[in-house]
């Protein structure tokens, strides 16, 4: 067990929000959160400016049946803000994982990745292939998408350098309630979507937003690598995600173990919303996992 795993105490607000947990690993400190016991543990990464609490909805349904852990990863949440010995590289996130995983004692996990956690999720199998029994790919790619737009970013960060994340986030919220995305009606209160964006965003800095932006829209093509990939794998997507549906196809053709699930009436977080399909997906999958069928 870690040294230092602690729950600090936070604010109640009414809305899905976790309690961090924190241990000290050899690539610094990670806040996360956690529910269940058991076996091989699952463990669930978030995307760009994501935040442990992007799961907090589904980890109790998942913990019923195993051990769930959700860690903030480094530039997010709690855990460590700057960068590392690699700075904000794929290959510096991919450390923190297996430190993180060394640090808990978990010796071998099934690996699921959302968005840009995908992109570490699929590098981490491909450096250390014996630490992950499974993995699960949800709205993610093995390059970045061709039409994922990296303007709003690029604004974002004029903007945050300029304002702090204090000042962009008022803008960029405005942005999207002028616009709303297809998945934002599956939250029901746009509010209580909006109250857990500024918790994503506020756990940020400025340096994080930026730096670890640039290593996801500049980062290398993993297309040709896939074969090396031999775990079985569950590709998971909404069926209204459209700049990362053909990441979803790339998995789907070159990855030689994949089984692929798109989620109807979802966009990019199908854990949010579908919850009751994504449930279906992940447990099918670690069902089969078990036993040997996958």
């Amino acid at each position: 067990m870690p040294a230092d795993a602690a729950a600090v105490p936070r604010p109640a607000t009414g809305l899905d929000e976790s309690t961090p947990r924190f241990v000290d690993t050899a690539e610094g400190r990670v806040a996360y959160h956690e529910a269940g016991a058991g076996e091989p543990a699952l463990v669930m990464l978030h995307g760009f400016s994501g935040h442990r609490d992007d799961f907090v909805g589904v980890l109790a349904a998942l913990g019923e049946r195993r051990r769930v852990l959700a860690p903030d990863l480094r530039g997010h949440g709690d855990s460590e803000a700057g960068p590392g010995a690699s700075g904000w590289s794929f290959d510096q996130i991919v450390n923190d994982l297996i430190a993180f995983l060394d640090a808990m004692g978990l010796d071998r996990v099934d690996l699921l990745g959302h968005s840009m956690g995908g992109f570490v999720a699929l590098r981490a199998v491909l450096r250390a292939p014996e630490r992950v029994r499974s993995l699960v790919l949800m709205c993610t790619a093995p390059e970045t998408p061709a039409r994922l737009d990296p303007e709003g970013w690029r604004a974002g960060v004029a903007i945050s350098g300029e304002r702090g994340m204090d000042g962009f986030q008022p803008l960029a919220e405005r942005a999207m309630r002028n616009d709303p995305s297809p998945g934002l009606a599956a939250w029901g209160d746009p509010d209580r979507y909006f109250a857990h964006h500024r918790r994503r965003h506020a756990s940020m800095t400025p340096e994080s937003y930026r730096e670890l932006g640039t290593t996801l829209f500049e980062s290398e093509s993993m297309v040709e690598r896939l074969p090396e990939v031999r775990v079985p794998t569950l590709v998971l997507v909404g069926a209204q995600d459209a700049d990362w549906l053909p990441g979803a196809d790339l998995f789907e053709q070159h990855l030689p173990n994949a089984r692929r699930i798109t989620i109807a009436g979802a966009e990019h977080h199908p854990h949010q919303e579908n919850r009751a399909a994504f449930l279906e997906a992940l447990e099918s999958h670690l069902e089969r996992v078990e036993q040997g069928d996958a």
